[in-house]
């Protein structure tokens, strides 16, 4: 089986080639990204400079891959929105175009469970069914959110491809590299008062098994997928003994915006805070009940696995 995989020098990118190299079913991986490898890659992967915004359907033509994993898109929040959005969305048309021209067998998308919002109102368990609505400002999960409904009009139209999207919490573990395992790595904590919320993570070694079964099953649909289990901020500071900080509600959103807007900082505007104040936990049943899948780290085993990578 021949695989594509855009974002291939990412965090997940690079994850899931490493374990798609070991597996002797795939003849030969084809990696697109604007960066260059950060792993020794195996003899069967080829690897080739690309940015997404520009068509890569000739590229695919050539390689005639069974599958497209499209996992290019931007994390880190930017100033420069209108770039982020046009990496994030063209990405997104440009991947459904060449799977479309060259008929590629399956598409798999790797979304966030984030397009559900950190909202005051939100139940215990989002589900697959939960109304879709992104935290205003967030761009990340906004162009998910956006990313989503375009994927969806593709499957209306393109029936014969067999398409999946995976909702991701965030991924964390040995070589985590995202906006949370980079707040961890700062000598204070900044955390909301009266808020503590419950949160997810999925290991990178669920998130690369899970898109292995995937391919081997031709899954199709849409699913949340976390570790079993919830974990709390307050918890994970004191798990890695850092000092915290607990601010009021509209203190903290101030001096976030205030730094932001002044450039003193670029991890995040205030939007960013309600994912640390409000629940947005997902419920899995839905891919456990379909696949009778079982996720092999729960959420507090995946935390204290970056833990360990730290020591």
């Amino acid at each position: 089986m021949k695989i594509a995989i855009t974002g291939g020098s990412g965090y997940v990118g690079s994850c899931l080639i490493k374990k798609l190299e070991k597996e002797p079913w795939v003849k030969s991986i084809l990696s697109l990204d604007v960066k260059l490898p950060n792993i020794e890659l195996h003899k069967k992967t080829s690897h080739v400079i690309h940015d997404v915004t520009r068509p890569f359907d000739d590229l695919l033509s050539k390689f005639k891959p069974d599958v497209l994993v499209h996992l290019s898109f931007i994390l880190q929040p930017s100033h420069n929105t209108i770039q982020t959005e046009k990496v994030n969305l063209l990405g997104t048309l440009n991947a459904l175009r060449a799977t479309e021209i060259v008929k590629i067998n399956q598409l798999i998308y790797f979304s966030s469970t984030t397009i559900y919002g950190a909202h005051s109102d939100n139940p215990q368990w989002l589900n697959e069914n939960s109304v879709i609505r992104p935290t205003n400002r967030f761009q990340y999960a906004v162009d998910k959110a956006k990313s989503e409904l375009l994927i969806k009009e593709f499957a209306s139209n393109n029936p014969s491809t067999k398409t999946l999207i995976l909702r991701g919490c965030p991924v964390m573990g040995p070589n985590a590299n995202n906006f949370i395992s980079r707040a961890f790595q700062k000598p204070l904590l900044v955390g909301m008062k009266n808020h503590n919320p419950p949160m997810q993570f999925i290991h990178e070694d669920d998130v690369v098994n899970l898109i292995k079964t995937s391919i081997l099953n031709q899954f199709t649909g849409t699913y949340n997928i976390a570790g079993d289990g919830t974990i709390t901020w307050s918890e994970m500071a004191m798990s890695i003994h850092t000092k915290m900080i607990r601010l009021p509600s509209l203190l903290l959103s101030s001096l976030t915006e205030l730094s932001w807007q002044s450039r003193l900082q670029s991890e995040s505007n205030s939007a960013g805070l309600n994912f640390i104040k409000y629940r947005w936990t997902a419920s899995t049943q839905k891919i456990k009940e379909a696949f009778n899948y079982q996720f092999q780290h729960t959420t507090e085993v995946t935390w204290q696995t970056f833990l360990n990578r730290k020591i």
